[in-house]
């Protein structure tokens, strides 16, 4: 990738997360409950980074690439869904054993779904 394009994803992503942090900092305000500060910023950045790894193009066989797509959906998803289970936790307390299962089946989930084109490429 080049560094044009990788220095458009840096700024792209900065002025998102600076965004997404002052709207996060307003529903917090608005809401006086600080403690949403933090989960609403996380289900934001998340959801920015599944998105940036959803549209990312996939490298050129046999080059490297600074940003991976799957990279990206996987730590926006987990980004994502702790911020979930933060604010699910503060609306619904005493449901850790759920919250920590459904954390677990997101990373077997998405480790699956990461194998599975590796073992399409694999001869029979």
């Amino acid at each position: 990738m080049s560094t044009t394009s990788r220095s458009g994803y840096e700024s792209l992503t900065i002025g998102y997360l600076l965004i997404a942090f002052a709207a996060s900092l307003l529903i917090a305000w608005a809401a006086a409950d600080w403690w949403l500060l933090l989960p609403i910023f996380m289900i934001a950045a998340g959801a920015f980074y599944v998105l940036l790894g959803a549209t990312t193009r996939p490298p050129e066989p046999g080059k490297r690439s600074y940003t991976s797509g799957a990279y990206n959906v996987f730590w926006g998803g987990t980004i994502m869904l702790l911020g979930v289970i933060w604010f699910l936790n503060r609306e619904y307390p005493d449901n850790v054993p759920l919250l920590v299962a459904i954390f677990i089946i997101w990373v077997g989930a998405v480790a699956v779904a990461l194998s599975l084109p590796r073992l399409r490429r694999r001869p029979a």
